[in-house]
């Protein structure tokens, strides 16, 4: 069994967004219950509507990009099986390896210092259901060793039109 181990970075980094997404949640239903109060709804400007959905939208997306990049994975290769856990909710998601095609390889980069990390994309039917990021997580190479019993489908190189297809569900190998 082969359990993930995030870098000593990601921890802090997801308390510190988790944080921020509680503090603009509570400051954003101060300011609506403030401005319900004071004023009456015809006479709120329409920036003030806007802001408010722009904000919504941002904790929404966050939300929900900390609930797929938080978990801890381990890949059982007794049972076949990989774990997702939510590191927050301590929700699992197990799915077994038979479910997949195979995975493929290709490179992220973080933005602050032009560092490359491996990530894994696992396939089904040409569609990415989960990544592995080397961002996040330390043992990337033991968990692609875990991950043997399944095809590796080579390198790809992913820009725009492969991250858009990634985020939309659609296939990404031709």
């Amino acid at each position: 069994m082969i359990k993930s181990k995030f870098k000593h970075t990601a921890i802090p980094a997801f308390w510190i967004i988790l944080s921020v997404i509680i503090l603009l949640f509570v400051g954003e239903m101060y300011f609506l219950y403030y401005h319900f109060l004071s004023i009456h709804r015809s006479e709120m400007p329409t920036d003030v509507i806007i802001s408010q959905v722009i904000i919504f939208g941002f904790l929404l997306f966050a939300s929900l990009w900390l609930k797929t990049v938080a978990s801890i994975i381990t890949i059982n290769t007794d049972q076949n099986t990989i774990t997702f856990t939510n590191y927050f909710t301590k929700h699992p998601k197990t799915y077994s390896l038979n479910v997949f095609d195979g995975y493929i390889e290709t490179i992220g980069f973080s933005k602050n210092n032009a560092r490359q990390f491996k990530i894994l994309c696992l396939l089904k039917d040409k569609i990415i259901i989960r990544k592995i990021s080397g961002a996040f997580y330390t043992n990337i190479e033991e968990l692609q060793e875990a991950l043997n019993s399944l095809n590796n489908f080579g390198f790809e190189k992913f820009g725009i039109v492969k991250e858009l297809k990634t985020f939309f569900k659609q296939p990404v190998l031709d």
